[in-house]
């Protein structure tokens, strides 16, 4: 998420922009891993120029359940109509803040959600996908 770079959207980036025209129907169900794509790129040239990374890494600012999403994109965007989720669809599974542990220790640093958020949607309205 972040920037739009092609110019079509991608599945990260659709999302956000059906939640903000108010779907409901595809993701309300969902758990979900986000990250910028900034730091996905810097995932890349640490793990590149690291000898001791190794093995699989995870590149996530943290799992979440939509509805938590939709939250905090209602919170910080409150003129659009966000849907509100009410309630845990997938009793069990947990969210985490340490999903990418790995990548955290080699140093990097992720771009918190709400900033993920909203260098998503200001990319949306420049491109002209949401007024």
């Amino acid at each position: 998420m972040g920037p739009i770079l092609p110019p079509t959207l991608n599945a990260s980036m659709l999302m956000i922009l059906r939640l903000i025209q108010g779907c409901t129907e595809t993701y309300e169900n969902f758990f979900m891993g986000s990250v910028h794509v900034k730091d996905v790129a810097l995932a890349h040239i640490l793990v590149y120029e690291n000898k001791s990374a190794t093995g699989r890494h995870l590149c996530v600012e943290a799992i979440s359940h939509y509805g938590d999403f939709a939250a905090m994109v209602a919170q910080l965007y409150p003129q659009y109509n966000i849907p509100r989720f009410s309630k845990d669809t997938q009793p069990g599974l947990l969210r985490s803040k340490t999903g990418s542990k790995k990548l955290m220790e080699l140093g990097l640093e992720f771009i918190p959600m709400e900033q993920i958020i909203r260098d998503s949607v200001e990319s949306l309205k420049t491109k002209g996908f949401i007024t």
